[in-house]
């Protein structure tokens, strides 16, 4: 992965292998590879392990859909609001 990419653990996970992390819930971290099923995340004491896919959610994505639809909602908004002319 070259973006960097936050996430945000909907729940508290426990590590139940030396090789997971523990998260809580609200808990910001860096997403560092999710390629399977257990995304490899690190935290903000720089710890990193696997945590399972479904306990934590994407906050930023800078992939081509999402930015395009982002920048047409911001723009669409910006011309209601009359920030733009037309």
């Amino acid at each position: 992965m070259t973006e960097e990419v936050i996430v945000i653990a909907k729940w508290d996970y426990t590590a139940q292998q030396d090789q997971e992390l523990d998260i809580k819930k609200n808990e910001r971290l860096w997403l560092l590879d999710d390629s399977k099923t257990w995304w490899r995340v690190r935290n903000a004491a720089n710890r990193t392990g696997y945590v399972p896919s479904n306990y934590v959610e994407r906050k930023n994505s800078l992939k081509k859909g999402s930015l395009v639809k982002n920048l047409k909602d911001t723009l669409a908004l910006a011309y209601r609001d009359g920030a733009l002319s037309k």
